[in-house]
C-alpha cells in the first residue's frame, strides 16, 4: 500500500471518530438531561411522601377521634338502655293508676246516683273527681315528658350511628340499627295512643245530629290519602245519629283501618258497612272478611295493651279498640264483635236512637 492510499484511509478513520465522538456527545448530553429528570422526580416523589405520612398522621388522629366517639355512644346507650327499663316501670305503674282510677270512677258514678238529693255531698263528690282529673292530667304530663325525651335521644342517636358509621355497619347491624329505630317510632305511637285513651274520661261530648254517610265518606277518604289497600269497601245507605262528630270520626276510622288490615291478606278484602234500628237502638257494623280471630278471646279485644295478633303479623299499639269502647260508652252505647277464625269479623257499636221525634 502506497502513503497515498494509507493517508486517505487515516483521513477516513479520522472522520468516524470525529463522528462517533460527536455522537457520544449527543449520548452524554441525553444523559444528562435525563439525569436532572429522574433527579426533579425523586424531590417530587419525596414530597408525595412527606404529604401521604402527613396524611396517613391524621387518619390516625380522626380514627382515635371515632372510636372515643363510638366509646362515648356506647356510653350513652348503656345509659338509655337504663333509663327506658326506669320509664317501662313508670308506664306499667301507669297503666295500674288508669286501672284503679277507671275502677274509682265507676265507684263515684254509683256514689253519684246515691247522693243525688244531698247537694253537699253531690258537691264533695265533684271536688274528689276535680282531683282525680288533676292526677290524670299529672300522669299524662307524666307520659308526655318523660317518656318523650328519652325517646327523642335514642332517635337522634340512632340518626348520628347511620350517618357516621352507616357505611361501616354489616346487613345485620343495619337491621339492628332499623329495629331501634323502628322500636322508638312504635313507641311514640303508644305514648300518643295513651294519652288519647286518657283524655277521652275527661273530655266532654258536643253532641249534635250527625250524617253518618257523609261522615264515613269523608273517613274512606282521609284513609285513602294514608294507606295503600285494595279493599272494596260497600257502605250502605246509613241511619244517621247524634253523636260527637270528632269522636265518632275516630270510632269510624279505627274500626275501617283495622277491617282493611286485618284483611288486607285476602287476595279479594271486602268490606261492607252497614245501620239497622234495633231494641231502641241504632246499631251500626263493620264486616270484614279477613283473618278474623277465636271468640274465646273475645274479652281481651276491648282492653288497653290487649292484643289477640302478633306484631309480626300484623302492627298495632292495642289502644285502638279501647279508645272505641271509652267513646261509645261515653255515648251511652255499647261495642261488640263477632268473628270466627279465617272467615272474618264484624265489628258493632250501638248509639241511642235519639233521632226519633
Amino acid at each position: 500500500m502506497d502513503d497515498k492510499e494509507k493517508s486517505a484511509e487515516l483521513l477516513m478513520a479520522n472522520k468516524k471518530l470525529a463522528l462517533l465522538n460527536s455522537q457520544n456527545e449527543k449520548r452524554t448530553a441525553q444523559l444528562l438531561i435525563a439525569n436532572k429528570e429522574l433527579a426533579f422526580q425523586n424531590k417530587e416523589k419525596e414530597k408525595r411522601a412527606a404529604e401521604l405520612l402527613i396524611a396517613n398522621e391524621e387518619l390516625a388522629f380522626q380514627n382515635k377521634e371515632k372510636e372515643k366517639r363510638a366509646a362515648e355512644l356506647l356510653i350513652a346507650n348503656k345509659e338509655l338502655a337504663f333509663q327506658n327499663k326506669e320509664k317501662e316501670k313508670r308506664a306499667a305503674e301507669l297503666l295500674i293508676a288508669n286501672k284503679e282510677l277507671a275502677f274509682q270512677n265507676k265507684e263515684k258514678e254509683k256514689r253519684a246516683v246515691e247522693l243525688f238529693d244531698s247537694h253537699k255531698e253531690v258537691d264533695e263528690l265533684e271536688i274528689r273527681v276535680k282531683e282525680r282529673t288533676v292526677d290524670l292530667e299529672s300522669f299524662s304530663y307524666s307520659v308526655s315528658h318523660d317518656l318523650r325525651s328519652p325517646l327523642r335521644a335514642i332517635n337522634g342517636y340512632a340518626n348520628m350511628l347511620e350517618e357516621d358509621y352507616g357505611n361501616s355497619l354489616d346487613d345485620e347491624g343495619k337491621r339492628l340499627l332499623a329495629e331501634v329505630k323502628g322500636s322508638a317510632k312504635k313507641m311514640g305511637a303508644l305514648i300518643d295512643d295513651l294519652l288519647e285513651f286518657s283524655r277521652l274520661g275527661r273530655k266532654g261530648l258536643a253532641k249534635s245530629r250527625l250524617d253518618m254517610n257523609k261522615l264515613v265518606d269523608t273517613v274512606l277518604i282521609e284513609i285513602k290519602k294514608s294507606t295503600a289497600h285494595k279493599a272494596e269497601i260497600t257502605l250502605r245507605k246509613l241511619l244517621p245519629a247524634v253523636a260527637d262528630y270528632n269522636l265518632m270520626q275516630h270510632v269510624i276510622t279505627n274500626l275501617v283501618s283495622n277491617a282493611i288490615k286485618y284483611s288486607s291478606k285476602k287476595e279479594k278484602p271486602l268490606i261492607e258497612i252497614k245501620s239497622e234500628r234495633k231494641n231502641g237502638a241504632i246499631v251500626y257494623s263493620i264486616r270484614d272478611n279477613g283473618v278474623g280471630f277465636d271468640m274465646r278471646y273475645a274479652h281481651k279485644l276491648f282492653g288497653v295493651f290487649q292484643r289477640l295478633h302478633s306484631d309480626e303479623e300484623f302492627s298495632g299499639t292495642g289502644v285502638g279498640l279501647a279508645i272505641v269502647q271509652r267513646i261509645i260508652h261515653n255515648h251511652d252505647g255499647k261495642v261488640w264483635a263477632e268473628s270466627k277464625e279465617g272467615q272474618g269479623s264484624i265489628f258493632y257499636f250501638s248509639l241511642p236512637d235519639l233521632t226519633v221525634k
